[in-house]
């Protein structure tokens, strides 16, 4: 039986999904400015869910510059 995926990843796996490097997504959650980190202790994890909500709102924003830019 396989395990289901979890709730919650470190920072370096959501760098990974988000393309970017996990310092600038640690920069990123210590401003403030990627909605999906979780402040757990002294630990930071990211919730899948509101990243996956993250990721289609930043797609939704993109397609919709591209097609006011055209």
């Amino acid at each position: 039986m396989t395990a289901p995926a979890p709730d919650l990843i470190s920072i370096p796996e959501a760098a990974k999904r988000v393309l970017m490097s996990s310092e600038t997504v640690y920069r990123l959650a210590r401003a403030g400015k990627f909605d999906p980190a979780i402040k757990i202790g002294s630990s930071w994890r990211v919730s899948v869910p509101r990243l996956e909500r993250y990721l289609h709102g930043e797609a939704k924003e993109s397609s919709s510059l591209a097609v006011e830019s055209v």
